[in-house]
């Protein structure tokens, strides 16, 4: 296995036990230009990243700090800036912006948290950003009015100490389907379940579903964060109308 594989098979969540070491000057802006090289649409870069060293934003953005925090967040209005300057005008499609701007920005997270991950930097992506009153980062990160919102937050520093192992992620059968969609029958679902029951799946929040009485990992997901999914992001919507996008319903199955 080459040195970039097993740095990401080695990539890890730190849940909140950071150490006071800073991080560089240097290492941050290594991370930053490796962020940037994420793949994104058209070369556009619809995204922001808002470095922040501040304990106190940190805590009021995601409940955590560490050395450092970056907030990603999807951003056109620097390309309807840029447009407007040369005197020419650059629409965008809100459904496009939705889709591509939070791919893109979560690409270059990811590039973030890798290349922090090889200077043997911790990292915590956080979707607390989107919990709460989503409303509050436009004065607390001064954005603009509308064309930008928040995505992700990024944590970065020095854990305190590391994982017995990293949790475990579903590949076969799960998330990889050979040639064509896999619709999944009873054998299949149950394949599933018993993987996400072995030991080394569960999450530490959900490391206890046995000990908490439940018969599966699974039922404990879907009384948990599953199933408040469909209520625990409810100021997203109003955000993202401020932004120019509207979304008209949710589902639930």
């Amino acid at each position: 296995m080459n040195d970039i594989l097993k740095t990401i098979y080695n990539l890890h969540s730190t849940h909140g036990n950071f150490t006071d070491k800073l991080i560089s000057n240097a290492d941050l802006q290594t991370i930053l230009q490796a962020s940037v090289r994420a793949a994104n649409a058209g070369n556009a870069q619809n995204y922001a990243i808002i470095v922040c060293r501040d304990a106190a934003i940190m805590k009021e953005v995601c409940g955590c700090q560490a050395s450092v925090m970056l907030v990603y967040c999807v951003d056109v209005q620097r390309n309807m800036d840029l447009a407007r300057h040369l005197g020419l005008s650059y629409t965008v499609d809100p459904a496009w912006v939705l889709m591509t701007g939070v791919t893109d920005a979560a690409l270059a997270a990811q590039t973030a948290v890798v290349a922090a991950r090889s200077l043997g930097i911790d990292s915590l992506i956080s979707n607390g950003v989107q919990c709460g009153d989503v409303s509050r980062f436009w004065k607390l990160l001064d954005l603009p009015a509308s064309n930008v919102y928040p995505v992700l937050g990024v944590y970065l520093g020095y854990a305190d100490q590391q994982p017995a192992r990293s949790t475990g992620r579903l590949f076969e059968p799960g998330v990889i389907h050979r040639r064509r969609y896999q619709h999944r029958d009873g054998p299949a679902l149950d394949a599933i379940i018993n993987a996400t029951d072995a030991p080394a799946f569960s999450a530490p929040a959900f490391a206890k579903w046995q000990e908490s009485g439940h018969a599966h990992y699974l039922e404990m997901f879907f009384k948990g964060p599953g199933g408040r999914a469909g209520t625990m992001y409810g100021g997203i919507a109003p955000a993202l109308a401020k932004a120019g996008i509207v979304i008209t319903k949710g589902e639930k199955t």
